[in-house]
């Protein structure tokens, strides 16, 4: 019974300390930034303070975990995660679903929640995600009539193990090759077979290049998600889902070659910044890189997931060395720390030029690119007053009077101060009068 009492007080502790924390206005803990995938050296989180991850093992909803080689692999993920002050998303395989699996997902997921569990890995995981990319092409695909069954059973165990836990759908893909099987009809059809029921965040997937190339016409850009996440929230509204959250479960260009395709470090670091803060205009909630480290994934040193970390393996013509960390990690890092616990206040795009402006506790902050693909050119901003204008990693560029003229290429660029407007126009020149 004392062993009882004190699991029960560690873990009321544990969560008060977890959802007190500063990261987020999240009730749980669950930030904006987050990675995904397995993580073979958790250290670089020293420098990269992300607000969560998904780790790249999934759980068998199966008698055999509780106990075994799999649970310890995954506690020890957890742990390290949670070490670091990241929140932890759990993720259910869901292969062939039996109707044991609610028993089995829900023993699990009490064990993570409000038991030992909770208390080898230093915090409860209140998120669990359902599945992964159940529309693509891969070994757990199915139709969304089949999806929304197997949702069914594994969020009912879930449910009963945390009544209060998140369920996150697992990320859907989009193409226009996909048919009945790309988001918005895969989607449709597993709302209307019910399967909202059990879902409290929705989630998709996306990739592609930093900008359009030929020799890889069908690539997703950045700006591919603003109509997918528009006909998600024209169905969930649909179905009575309107106010669930979106996320990004996974996201990521590459730097370095796949076939005729070579891409720079600058270009994926331009890219990263782009996808996250166009995201956020777009209300997602949650943007996930994919991944830490390069992860040898088509292993060949030249797949496009084997070069979309933001730090090398050691692998591939393009490679600067295991260990040695991209451009891009350093911009997602300059990104965390100039934009964590900013406002968002609006996005105005036009003519190729996007500028996203925020509050940060009183302070004007905005970034500003320009496609080069729609647009070349100078581009005028307007400002009340002095505007400090940076790179992707916080160096500055120049100190903008209220009318400044700037040159812009594919990366972004930082904005502090209050930005009125941007032109893509010479101004007129004022009178002087007589």
């Amino acid at each position: 019974m004392r062993t009882r009492i004190l699991i029960v007080t560690i873990l009321c502790c544990l969560y008060g300390s977890w959802i007190a924390g500063p990261q987020t206005d999240d009730a749980y803990g669950i930030g904006r930034f987050g990675i995904s995938g397995i993580i073979p050296d958790m250290s670089a989180f020293e420098d990269l303070p992300v607000d969560c991850a998904t780790s790249g093992f999934w759980i068998g909803a199966s008698a055999g975990f509780l106990g075994g080689s799999k649970e310890a692999l995954h506690t020890r993920q957890f742990r390290g995660f949670t070490e670091y002050g990241i929140a932890n998303i759990g993720t259910f395989y869901l292969g062939n679903v039996g109707d044991d699996a609610a028993d089995h997902a829900a023993n699990i997921v009490s064990y993570y929640t409000a038991g030992q569990g909770a208390i080898d890995v230093g915090a409860p995981i209140l998120y669990w995600e359902v599945g992964d990319e159940e529309n693509g092409s891969w070994g757990t695909s199915c139709t969304p009539d089949e999806y929304a069954r197997r949702v069914a059973v594994l969020a009912a165990g879930i449910r009963q193990g945390c009544p209060d836990c998140r369920i996150v759908m697992g990320g859907l893909l989009d193409g226009a090759a996909m048919g009945d099987w790309a988001l918005e009809p895969y989607l449709d059809a597993f709302l209307a077979a019910g399967g909202g029921e059990w879902i409290d965040v929705y989630a998709l997937h996306y990739y592609g290049l930093a900008r359009p190339r030929e020799e890889w016409p069908e690539a997703q850009l950045y700006s591919d998600a603003e109509p997918i996440v528009a006909s998600m929230r024209s169905l969930l509204r649909a179905y009575g889902e309107g106010d669930s959250p979106i996320w990004v479960t996974e996201t990521s260009t590459f730097s370095g070659r796949v076939g005729a395709v070579i891409q720079t470090e600058d270009e994926q670091a331009a890219d990263l910044v782009k996808r996250y803060v166009f995201l956020w205009s777009l209300g997602v909630d949650v943007v996930q890189w994919c991944y830490l480290t390069e992860p040898q994934y088509e292993g060949t040193g030249e797949g496009f997931f084997d070069q979309s970390g933001l730090i090398y393996d050691g692998e591939g013509s393009f490679d600067r060395g295991a260990g040695v960390k991209k451009a891009a990690f350093y911009a997602y890092q300059h990104m965390i720390e100039r934009l964590s616990g900013a406002v968002l206040m609006e996005r105005t795009t036009h003519d190729g030029v996007t500028l996203v402006q925020f509050d940060r506790d009183g302070e004007a902050l905005a970034v500003l690119w320009q496609d080069p693909w729609i647009r070349q050119g100078p581009v005028w901003i307007e400002s009340e007053d002095v505007v400090q204008v940076t790179d992707l990693y916080g160096n500055t560029i120049m100190e903008a009077p209220s009318l400044c003229r700037l040159e812009l290429g594919l990366a972004p660029v930082y904005l502090v101060g209050r930005v009125e407007s941007f032109l893509t126009s010479a101004p007129a020149l004022q009178g002087t009068g007589t």
